[in-house]
């Protein structure tokens, strides 16, 4: 366990207090639930020991950047350039 001192806005922790007070009847479970809402932001942890319960091997998870920069590149005109030559052949066609 390790003692945290942080600054919050009074008006914040108020209305958190408040919540903890409303769901569990006392302000006792307020360092548990901190601890739960910082938890659910360390989501990489959960990702990888789940991928390991189904026997999947996870390095971790990656960054919307990552992704990005590894997709591969196209190897020829995007879908919607050629969607939108077939629409305007087809209207084209109908058109007297």
């Amino acid at each position: 366990m390790t003692k945290v001192s942080i600054y919050i806005n009074d008006k914040v922790w108020a209305d958190f207090k408040k919540e903890v007070f409303q769901k569990y009847g006392s302000l006792r479970k307020i360092s548990s639930e901190v601890e739960t809402l910082l938890r659910s932001l360390i989501v990489e942890d959960a990702v990888v020991s789940g991928f390991k319960r189904i026997g999947i091997e996870a390095k971790g998870t990656m960054s919307s950047s990552e992704i990005k920069a590894k997709r591969p590149t196209l190897k020829g005109p995007p879908s919607e350039e050629i969607i939108r030559k077939m629409r305007r052949k087809r209207v084209a066609e109908t058109l007297p």
